[in-house]
């Protein structure tokens, strides 16, 4: 079996809470804004990984709960949207289309 097997969102439940503000994501070369990247709590009790923190790369600029929204609140209940996880180099990786507002 190998490690890409055990790489499954539905892992982690769907329930999520924002911690803190978006930190922007920079290119190396150019310096300008590429992505955000978030700190999510896993807080489906049904999920093994229950209470860890990830860090997830917004792949958008403009996201749905915005940067202001964020900024104002210390943890905010939110989905993500398109969640997608994977391996480089040993490290966990974790990225997202969008963020949007827990229904």
């Amino acid at each position: 079996m190998r490690l890409e097997d055990f790489l499954d969102t539905s892992k982690l439940g769907n329930n999520f809470l924002a911690v803190g503000a978006y930190e922007e994501v920079n290119d190396h070369e150019t310096g300008k804004l590429t992505a955000y990247r978030l700190n999510v709590s896993i807080q489906s009790q049904e999920s093994p990984f229950y209470f860890e923190m990830i860090p997830v790369k917004v792949k958008t600029l403009a996201p749905t709960v915005s940067v202001e929204q964020l900024a104002k609140a210390k943890t905010t209940p939110v989905e993500l949207k398109d969640l997608n996880m994977g391996q480089y180099n040993g490290a966990l990786w974790f990225n997202c289309t969008d963020v949007l507002p827990k229904k």
